[in-house]
């Protein structure tokens, strides 16, 4: 359908399909990229662009369409874990952590965190609440990213979870994004 299509063979991702891929469960991501506006108040529907949403749809649809004429449900199969390259990205930072998305919670309730990230070396689990990292509360999953977004490779942040009813603080270094 003309689209340059581009594979990632990782299960995790910005979305809610890494909770299953964290409980084993085969996923299939569709992602348009981001862009200047992503998850900020200025992305407004009024700038969708409506003809290629459509498009994309269509595809989306033909591929879900193709998928249930299957005679068996597709196997879960682990990826191989990305490599990070060295010295890391001077933009974004990595943490690993894998959001759940099924239950409002004030702060950011983990589904899981991935192995070998700096949150697994952290301690992190799933289950636990995020309420605060790097000296700011945080109350949702935007106030964490951009908490996230402030800091570089190689530093060292505190991150406040409540696991159970405990309150815990952890420390984590945070890598480049993969």
């Amino acid at each position: 359908m003309g689209f340059d299509l581009k594979f990632q063979d990782d299960g995790y991702g910005p979305s809610d399909h890494s909770s299953f891929y964290a409980k084993d469960i085969a996923v299939l991501f569709f992602f348009t990229g981001v862009h200047s506006d992503y998850h900020r108040p200025t992305d407004v529907y009024q700038k969708i662009d409506t003809t290629s949403e459509e498009k994309l749809l269509k595809y989306v649809y033909r591929v879900i369409n193709e998928v249930d004429t299957f005679d068996t449900r597709p196997l879960f199969t682990k990826t191989q874990e990305p490599t990070r390259p060295e010295g890391g990205s001077e933009f974004r930072v990595y943490l690993g952590t894998i959001p759940d998305y099924g239950e409002e919670v004030e702060g950011v309730k983990l589904s899981g965190v991935r192995e070998g990230s700096p949150a697994a070396s952290a301690g992190l689990k799933g289950g636990d609440v995020i309420v605060e990292c790097a000296g700011k509360k945080i109350k949702n999953i935007y106030d964490y990213t951009y908490a996230l977004q402030e800091h570089k490779v190689g530093e060292e942040i505190d991150l406040v979870v409540l696991r159970n009813r405990d309150r815990i603080t952890l420390k984590a270094t945070l890598e480049g994004r993969p």
